[in-house]
């Protein structure tokens, strides 16, 4: 005679889609991510970045406060905005990765090749001293009008070294915290 028995496995958070905003501030691309970055979500992503830096700029802030996990597809996303954004005479500042996602930046060695730090603010003052050569495709227009509250916030430079080095976040993972 045979008994059955009967597993029950108890899953834990359910995944978190992907949410991405992107708008212009300080002369910057600021694009925002919530959630989890992911096989499933990363040509989503990449789709998303390239019309933010059409629309808004290839001076990029990608601000990973809100982002609880990427894998190695979400990587090759973010390697992918760098070098498009570089060939194109801008950059990419990544802001605030959670402790889950400064790891994934610090086995891939990667948290040695971009630029990392604390604030948007400082993601900003680091990205616009970065020359971006006048009238290319993908530019801010002078005249677009930023959204309520976005603009200047009087950053004064003091975000991370230029040349892809990482910044204060780089140093200690307990700073890049998230919310």
């Amino acid at each position: 005679m045979s008994t059955a028995t009967t597993v029950s496995i108890e899953m834990g958070t359910p995944v978190q889609p992907l949410e991405v905003t992107s708008r212009p501030y300080g002369g910057c691309t600021v694009v925002r991510l919530r959630g989890e970055l992911d096989i499933a979500t990363a040509d989503e992503l990449r789709l998303r970045l390239r019309r933010a830096r059409r629309e808004h700029g290839d001076r990029v802030v990608l601000d990973l406060a809100g982002l609880e996990f990427t894998d190695s597809h979400g990587l090759s996303v973010i390697i992918g905005c760098y070098r498009s954004a570089a060939e194109a005479g801008g950059c990419l500042v990544l802001v605030a990765p959670r402790p889950i996602v400064w790891r994934a930046l610090e086995i891939t060695g990667l948290h040695r090749r971009l630029t990392i730090v604390d604030t948007v603010e400082e993601a900003v003052a680091a990205a616009v001293k970065t020359p971006q050569p006048a009238g290319e495709a993908g530019a801010a227009s002078e005249d677009e009008a930023p959204e309520e509250g976005a603009g200047e916030t009087g950053a004064t430079g003091s975000g991370a070294p230029e040349g892809g080095s990482a910044g204060p976040a780089a140093e200690r993972p307990a700073a890049a915290t998230g919310t």
